[in-house]
């Protein structure tokens, strides 16, 4: 392990970015593998069908494979495939959007529960006033429950979300604010893919009639865009409260686990050297033994 002088200090986090954002890092990084891989492949294909000197009007057998009868007998010809092909496009377009905003929730559901454990004096307008790591070492079990706050940042209208994620935390990211109207968008196709198969979910409900509604469009150019969007949106809210309200509290958790198993029968430094060694194991980089010492005194002293 390298030799760090770096100190723990409780509300100025040694990492950039909060454990939970990385989660979500890496979850848009496998979104965007499959992503991408599909496009690539579209592209491959059509540029194939273009060196084989394709027709619109060819019958689709004469360039693709099929397993099952019942499989080509959807399409007339190459153009109807086309179109069809072009539909999954769009619809892979409308479920990455449910992905991406899904993955925004989760996170969303992660980080305010985890600030407010942290910095619960917040709520009472005293924040990193009471340590919440000092709770949940002298408290009862299970001490925290935020289940309706994070509710309400996580449903409905993206207007309400925020009036509440601004009374638990006192403010919300400017970027919130200002995108506002571009997430309640989303949010509303969202719903019509995931509850009315593509289409709007009032106008799909209409009883007496057997006429299918045409499925949303969602551009890739669109689609993309919205996911910077989601993106920016995440970042800002990592900013706020990882830096202002959680800071190093989930390195805490770690060794409020990890303490009934150490020997206290020894100095705390001995304890700092157990830490150190099982720190990178819940995924975050190895620490330094001025950090790990700091960490260990923090936590005793509570």
């Amino acid at each position: 392990m390298g030799v760090s002088a770096y100190q723990f200090e409780r509300w100025n986090p040694k990492a950039e970015t909060s454990w939970a954002w990385r989660v979500y890092k890496k979850h848009n990084i496998e979104f965007q593998r499959m992503y991408t891989s599909f496009d690539t492949g579209k592209k491959y294909t059509y540029r194939n069908l273009g060196k084989n000197g394709a027709q619109k009007s060819d019958d689709i057998c004469k360039h693709l494979e099929f397993e099952y009868p019942w499989e080509f007998k959807n399409f007339r010809d190459l153009d109807d495939w086309t179109s069809a092909f072009n539909d999954l496009e769009n619809w892979m377009n409308l479920n990455a959007l449910v992905a991406i905003l899904s993955n925004l929730e989760t996170y969303i559901a992660t980080i305010v529960p985890l600030a407010l454990e942290s910095d619960v004096g917040v709520l009472y307008g005293v924040p990193r006033r009471i340590d919440g790591i000092e709770i949940l070492k002298h408290g009862k079990d299970k001490p925290f429950n935020f289940e309706d706050i994070v509710l309400s940042c996580t449903k409905g209208a993206w207007g309400s979300r925020i009036l509440a994620y601004e009374r638990a935390f006192g403010r919300v990211p400017k970027f919130l604010k200002d995108h506002v109207s571009e997430l309640d968008l989303m949010r509303n196709l969202r719903n019509n893919v995931a509850h009315a198969f593509g289409r709007e979910i009032s106008s799909s409900r209409i009883s007496g009639q057997i006429k299918t509604l045409p499925i949303l469009r969602l551009s890739r150019a669109k689609l993309l865009k919205y996911q910077a969007i989601v993106w920016n949106a995440t970042k800002s809210i990592d900013n706020h409260l990882y830096n202002i309200h959680i800071g190093e509290y989930q390195s805490l958790i770690f060794y409020h686990e990890l303490y009934p198993s150490l020997n206290h029968n020894v100095h705390q430094s001995m304890r700092a050297i157990e830490l150190r060694k099982k720190i990178g194991q819940f995924g975050v980089e190895s620490q330094g033994r001025e950090f790990c010492k700091g960490l260990v005194a923090y936590y005793e002293a509570i």
